[in-house]
């Protein structure tokens, strides 16, 4: 029979309808919200359906915000009404464990994880299924793998156990511990007790598959051993010979010490000047040579075809909100050199899918990935075509595809319209006039030269001799006359 499970209580479904909320109307009562009304209807029957009883109710299926279509509930399905989380199980898939033969062991190994195992921190771990593309959170308390309601991950299947397995967070990262009793595998080997999860492992539950991801740890730089460098032996340097002391030299003597002293002033010995003590010339310094300059990279010109679709990352984590850009009809996505978007992920084959346009809209078509393609939680089988803004996810990585107003060839198809160019100077010759006669360019002016002045034609030198002449006459006649 279908129950609820609120912690310990279970509440089973009635064929008809059951009412999840407060008040007498309710058949599953929410403890300590008595002001809220009814939230929630499961209709029972072969496949029971949740629904909201009301346009404004917040309910939530696994994480998701209840829409208003009705949703069936499976075994192990999370309920979420007013803060409170309730479990739906199914006791028809909750039976007992059936054991795996010998024989069937081989039909379990399953994928395996491509590339070198990488160490992870403990955190940041998630879990995404390769089934159904449905995600699922590492708390800090641990991930239960089981076939009961009450785990985190329910694998409805009877080789499962009721609580199969655990993952939790350990000093070398994530611990997988085993506790069932058919066992599971890690990238198609049996565990062997436990086991530390290394990033893009493939766990195996049942039948079930699952990728498993977490933090990388940083690597760790490997330290440069420095090798000491003898220096060569340096040859002693000879003794010194003994230089005998100079004497010391007088002072030298100003004049009032000789007026002292009544000591004769020899002029020439006075006017030599004094000898300047020898300072050795500065050696100059080696030229530094100038650093080399690295031209600069050329700026990478941007693409000017419009965009016609995006992909914009919805992990966890730093890579979060990246958006990749479509410009053309057909994109590559994949992890190789070749692509159109290059996604380096483990989960991600070289060429894992590809998104065409066609005239009724988008398609995203799997290349026989090895994790495959999902939208909206669905696995692709060839192709599907994407219908408004859907979640696509390519092996681990999960993306919201949305769809540009329209293509290049679209905008082609318009029409092209002739712009005219702006601010653009005209390129049209002038028409040619009469022709003009150059005016004569002016002559240079004359350079003066630094001559005498002159007054009335004669130089200034002859009045200079006359007036000597005439002075000196003079004066010979007064000395003579004195006599």
């Amino acid at each position: 029979m279908p129950v609820l499970q609120l912690d310990d209580q279970q509440f089973p479904l009635k064929a008809g309808a059951t009412r999840i909320g407060a008040g007498a109307g309710a058949d599953v009562l929410v403890p300590g919200y008595s002001d809220v009304g009814i939230e929630a209807i499961i209709d029972g029957g072969s496949t029971p359906t949740i629904r909201r009883a009301e346009e404004a109710a917040h309910v939530r299926v696994n994480g998701v915000l209840l829409g208003a279509e009705p949703t069936p509930l499976m075994h192990g399905d999370k309920i979420e009404v007013a803060g409170l989380e309730l479990r739906f199980a199914d006791d028809t898939k909750g039976g007992a464990t059936s054991f795996v033969s010998a024989s069937d062991i081989a039909a379990l190994v399953g994928a395996k994880r491509t590339g070198a195992a990488r160490a992870t921190a403990a955190s940041g771990g998630r879990l995404v299924s390769l089934v159904d593309g449905k995600e699922y959170s590492i708390a800090d308390g641990g991930l239960v793998f089981g076939r009961d309601a009450s785990c985190d991950v329910v694998v409805a299947q009877n080789d499962v156990s009721r609580r199969h397995a655990e993952i939790m967070p350990a000093d070398q990262g994530y611990m997988l511990r085993d506790t069932s009793a058919n066992g599971l595998y890690v990238n198609g080997e049996k565990v062997q007790g436990s086991h530390i999860l290394a990033r893009a492992d493939i766990i195996r539950v049942g039948a079930e598959e699952f990728r498993f991801y977490a933090d990388v740890l940083p690597a760790k730089p490997t330290p440069a051993i420095s090798t000491p460098v003898q220096a060569p032996p340096v040859a002693p340097a000879p003794p010194a010979a003994p230089v005998a002391a100079a004497p010391a030299e007088p002072a030298p003597l100003i004049f009032a010490d000789m007026v002292a002293m009544d000591l004769d002033l020899v002029p020439e010995e006075a006017a030599k000047p004094k000898a300047t003590p020898s300072v050795p010339a500065p050696v100059a310094a080696a030229p530094v040579p100038a650093p080399i300059s690295t031209p600069p990279s050329t700026p990478r010109q941007p693409d000017a075809r419009p965009v016609m679709a995006t992909l914009e990352s919805m992990n966890e984590g730093p890579g979060k909100g990246t958006k990749y850009e479509l410009r053309t009809p057909l994109g590559h996505i994949g992890r190789g050199a070749h692509c159109d978007v290059r996604l380096s992920d483990e989960s991600v084959s070289e060429t894992h899918a590809k998104l065409q346009k066609r005239e009724d809209g988008w398609y995203v078509v799997d290349m026989d990935s090895t994790n495959g393609t999902y939208v909206g939680g669905s696995r692709v089988s060839g192709e599907k075509k994407l219908e408004g803004s859907p979640d696509v996810r390519f092996g681990g990585l999960k993306f919201r595809f949305t769809p540009a107003g329209g293509s290049a060839a679209e905008v082609e198809a318009k029409g092209t319209r002739a712009i005219a160019a702006v601010g653009r100077p005209s390129t049209v010759a002038p028409s040619p006039g009469p022709a003009r006669t150059p005016a004569p360019a002016a002559p240079p002016a004359p350079v003066k030269t630094s001559e005498p002045a002159k007054s009335g034609g004669i130089p200034v030198i002859v009045w200079i001799v006359i007036g000597l002449v005439v002075v000196g006459a003079a004066a010979f006649f007064l000395l003579k006359g004195h006599a």
